[in-house]
């Protein structure tokens, strides 16, 4: 059954960073071909490899959310900021991705209060605007390879 309901929500551990690697791998693939080119899609991984994810995910910075074991979304905060949060596109609109904001927002606001900001993918903005985030700018992704094409990214806040 692929009822929200029957998601279970927890840290990561070490063992799933190759989960992140691949959801995020698969997020990806599915935004083309709008908002981003199909240069930018096939490049965005390049680089990326499933040890980039093992710290955070050893550290349990990264929410997991599981349907009968097998991981279709993550989220990780940090106070102040929401760094990521994805979900495998077969499980979008299900609740999953609001879920998964609940516990980021609870990590990046651990006084219960303060500014939030978000680096948003363009597609992803519409569900941040949801939450109360206000677009503050555009930038892209940082640390890509010279000769990459940009990751044109919108920066957000929210004052809780």
């Amino acid at each position: 059954m692929n009822d929200s309901s029957n998601v279970i929500y927890r840290r990561s551990t070490a063992e799933d960073a190759e989960a992140v690697f691949h959801l995020l791998a698969a997020s990806v693939r599915h935004l083309a071909p709008t908002p981003y080119s199909q240069q930018v899609i096939d490049t965005w991984m390049v680089g990326t490899v499933v040890d980039d994810y093992r710290n955070e995910c050893a550290n349990q910075q990264i929410w997991i959310a599981e349907l009968a074991r097998f991981p279709v979304g993550f989220a990780q905060a940090v106070p102040g900021e929401i760094k990521r949060l994805f979900v495998h596109a077969d499980h979008a609109g299900k609740g999953i991705g609001s879920r998964l904001m609940e516990r980021a927002l609870n990590d990046a606001l651990p006084a219960g209060t303060g500014t939030v900001k978000i680096f948003a993918l363009l597609n992803a903005a519409p569900f941040y605007k949801k939450w109360g985030f206000q677009e503050i700018g555009r930038t892209v992704l940082p640390d890509r390879d010279e000769g990459l094409p940009p990751i044109d990214m919108i920066e957000m806040e929210n004052v809780f």
